[in-house]
């Protein structure tokens, strides 16, 4: 069974908040993030995590799941989120490979 840390990916969302502020970024900005899940039930992954509003797709290489929403990533949401996908990820014998967002302030000036 795999054992995924929640608070050990809030801590690592920090070094991500950061890059995200000094780029411009306001975290209070919705933005497209993808979650990545490997090994384990994917299908049953999958499944949840489609009814919960994800949209899901599998990963090229090995078995996994890739699951995108449109959120806003700010602390909240980063202590809610991987509580969530880790839980998730034990649930489902994943390993949970955390998540990218998109930035939405590129090239733009203030």
């Amino acid at each position: 069974m795999a054992d995924n840390d929640w608070q050990q990916q809030v801590l690592m969302n920090e070094a991500v908040f950061s890059a995200l502020t000094s780029n411009g970024e306001d975290l209070s900005d919705g933005r497209h993030v993808i979650h990545y899940f490997y090994d384990g039930d994917v299908n049953g992954l999958k499944e949840v995590l489609g009814n919960d509003g994800y949209v899901v797709s599998s990963t090229q290489a090995s078995p996994g799941v890739i699951a995108e929403i449109f959120a806003v990533t700010d602390r909240n949401w980063s202590e809610s989120e991987m509580k969530k996908m880790c839980d998730l990820a034990n649930r489902f014998g994943a390993e949970y490979d955390g998540w990218e967002a998109s930035m939405v302030r590129q090239g733009k000036q203030d």
